[in-house]
């Protein structure tokens, strides 16, 4: 039998999930003249340049946009991309204004964290991330919030960073439920497509060259992602 204690918070639990589940689930419709920005860090970086160019052909950033501009043929939408190498939320802070806000995107959708992770204590990260949200939307602008992806491809929870990437994940979930954004879980999608195809559990090579930066089948599955976002 559940104590009194034990069930109110299984119940909290549950309606935690529900409400995070209901931010993932969320889409941005579209609207004549947006203009969409993915911001990040090597990850966008890669992806906008579609480098290195033995391991891609197409970066995610030129997939949705071609693929929105084909859906979206009325809309004059425009997709570009700000990142750098490395960066991580304060590294975002800091260029927000000068090389995001003045483009006057309608849309900003921020992919940034595996760096943090590894760098960063989780509380300068959350309070950092909180503030860039805040920038973008007290300009009116659309955030989209991306949990972050991999530094290493087992499924099994074993790579190395695995316990901080689950953290500072969560707490990118968190603070989308909390800022009332749309949730795009990559983390997640990732989780569950190792599970489905890295049968040898192998820590590179099913959406990565590295085990951080995307192959051409990661560049595909993230566009696919950042897709369904939209509508």
């Amino acid at each position: 039998m559940f104590s009194a204690r034990t069930l109110l918070l299984v119940l909290a639990s549950a309606a935690g999930a529900t409400a995070a589940d209901d931010h993932a689930d969320r889409q941005v419709t579209l609207k004549k003249g947006d203009r969409i920005i993915f911001f990040g860090d090597s990850l966008t970086s890669l992806a906008g340049q579609e480098a290195p160019k033995e391991h891609v052909m197409k970066g995610y950033v030129r997939i949705v946009r071609e693929k929105l501009q084909e859906t979206h043929k009325d809309l004059n939408l425009e997709v570009d991309w700000v990142a750098t190498g490395g960066h991580t939320v304060p590294d975002l802070i800091k260029r927000v204004d000068k090389d995001v806000i003045a483009k006057k995107p309608t849309i900003v959708v921020i992919q940034i964290g595996c760096n943090d992770a590894r760098r960063l204590p989780k509380e300068t990260f959350k309070s950092s991330l909180e503030e860039l949200i805040d920038k973008l939307k007290k300009e009116n602008i659309q955030v989209i919030q991306c949990s972050l992806t991999s530094v290493g491809e087992k499924h099994d929870g074993t790579n190395k960073d695995d316990p901080k990437l689950d953290e500072f994940a969560e707490i990118e979930r968190q603070i989308a439920k909390a800022k009332d954004v749309p949730l795009n879980d990559l983390r997640k999608a990732f989780l569950t497509h190792w599970k489905k195809n890295n049968p040898e559990n192998l820590g590179k090579g099913i959406l990565t060259y590295d085990g951080n930066h995307f192959n051409q089948k990661g560049m595909d599955f993230v566009a696919e992602q950042m897709l369904k976002k939209f509508k």
